[in-house]
C-alpha cells in the first residue's frame, strides 16, 4: 500500500508515525532529518527491515566497538579491505570473512544498530520527517516488530539508558 507521510516530530511522535506504518501495512523508506544529519527507517510490509544514518557513532563499526565485539584495529583493517574493494564488499562481509566476528555476532550487532538508531529518534523532538513508499532493492531484511521495538524503547527510557 502506498501512502503519502511527512510532517515534523514537533507535531507527532516517532511512535505514531511508526505505528501509522505498521497498522497501513507500508513499506518503503521513513527519512528523519535532524539537522545536518538524516536517518532512515526501512519498513516492509509494516515491518521494521533496517536503519541507517549519516552519524558516526550510529555506524556498524562503533557499535560493535562499543558492545565489545571486535576491537578498533580490526575495525579499521575491514574498513581498509572494504576500501580496496572499491565498495563492492560490505563491512559486514569483511569481519566475517576475515574472522574478526561470527555471523551471529554480525546479526546481533546489526540488530542492535537498527534498534539504536531509532533510540536515538525518540529522543528527538525537532526534526522533520518524510515516507517515500520505495524500498531499496538491496537494502538488508531484518524484520524487527515495530510494536515489540517501541515497547523496549519506552522501557530503555524508562531506565534513563
Amino acid at each position: 500500500m502506498s501512502i503519502s507521510l511527512s510532517g515534523s516530530l514537533k507535531d507527532a511522535h516517532l511512535s505514531e508515525v511508526l505505528e501509522t506504518l505498521r497498522i497501513q501495512r507500508a513499506s518503503g523508506t521513513l527519512f528523519v532529518s535532524i539537522g545536518g544529519a538524516e536517518k532512515s527507517i526501512y519498513v516492509k510490509d509494516g515491518q521494521i527491515v533496517f536503519a541507517k544514518s549519516t552519524e558516526h557513532d550510529d555506524r556498524l563499526g562503533e557499535t560493535l566497538i562499543k558492545a565489545g565485539k571486535v576491537s578498533r584495529e580490526n575495525l579499521e583493517t575491514a574498513l581498509d579491505l572494504v576500501k580496496k574493494s572499491g565498495g563492492f564488499k560490505k563491512l559486514g562481509a569483511v569481519l566475517v570473512e576475515n574472522r574478526f566476528l561470527a555471523p551471529k555476532e554480525l546479526f546481533l550487532g546489526l540488530k542492535t544498530q537498527v534498534k539504536d538508531i531509532i533510540y536515538s529518534l525518540f529522543l528527538v523532538e525537532d526534526a522533520v520527517y518524510r515516507f517515500d513508499p520505495q524500498l531499496p532493492a538491496d537494502v538488508i531484511q531484518l524484520q524487527i516488530n515495530i510494536e515489540e521495538l517501541i515497547r523496549e524503547i519506552i522501557e530503555r527510557i524508562k531506565q534513563g539508558d
